[in-house]
């Protein structure tokens, strides 16, 4: 994922930037495209450490309602690069990486297997007791067992499946009552979170801005 910004009229500047920037030589166009993207940089580290979208809203929860803050290791990886002198592009260094912000920026849905989940979170233990969510997610099934007196069953307590149980047999369990197959793959929706990106207004006053202060500098 990246942030790609190159002065020209769809990013608004006006005809006396164009031609300024035009101007310039290559080495100062670069200082300039470079001091623009820590600026961008700066922006998407603050929307990530205050949770906040691009158009100031707060970043869609969890699906899971896990609390916590979201994206913090993606901030630490943005880097501004500048190609040809006249191309900012601010985005990650590892492609991995990018793809995780991508996913995340636009919101899509990523595909996880079997085979990555137990790369992720190793290999499940199916010999353990059965963890709690497994039983819960079994007591929301209608899990039953034998009633101690007489005939007939009777809904599984809580703490019934977890002292009985595995987490392999609560597995083939869960899924013969769901009825569904095991699966190899599926998809995991991803809400989007756009924590990157700028108006063209606020880039066309930044890099006035920034070409100002480097003339002053020169100046003094």
């Amino acid at each position: 994922m990246s942030l790609t910004i190159k002065p020209n009229k769809q990013q608004a500047l006006n005809a006396s930037t164009q031609l300024a920037l035009l101007k310039l030589p290559s080495a100062k166009r670069i200082r300039i495209l470079k001091t623009l993207g820590r600026y961008e940089r700066a922006l998407a580290r603050k929307r990530i450490r205050t949770q906040t979208t691009v158009d100031g809203g707060q970043f869609e929860a969890r699906a899971n309602g896990k609390k916590g803050r979201m994206l913090k290791r993606l901030d630490k990886t943005l880097e501004p690069f500048v190609k040809n002198a006249n191309r900012l592009e601010l985005k990650h260094k590892a492609a991995l990486t990018g793809r995780i912000a991508a996913l995340h920026q636009d919101g899509e849905k990523e595909q996880m297997s079997a085979s990555r989940m137990a790369r992720i979170h190793g290999k499940p233990d199916y010999s353990a007791p059965c963890s709690r969510s497994q039983a819960k997610a079994l007591a929301a099934e209608g899990y039953k067992v034998r009633k101690a007196k007489g005939k007939g069953y009777r809904r599984a307590s809580l703490r019934e499946i977890t002292a009985t149980l595995s987490q392999g047999q609560a597995s083939l369990i869960l899924r013969s009552l769901r009825g569904k197959q095991q699966k190899q793959r599926w998809d995991i929706p991803v809400a989007a979170r756009p924590f990157l990106g700028d108006s063209a207004d606020n880039v066309q006053r930044q890099l006035v801005s920034i070409i100002e202060q480097i003339n002053q500098r020169q100046r003094g």
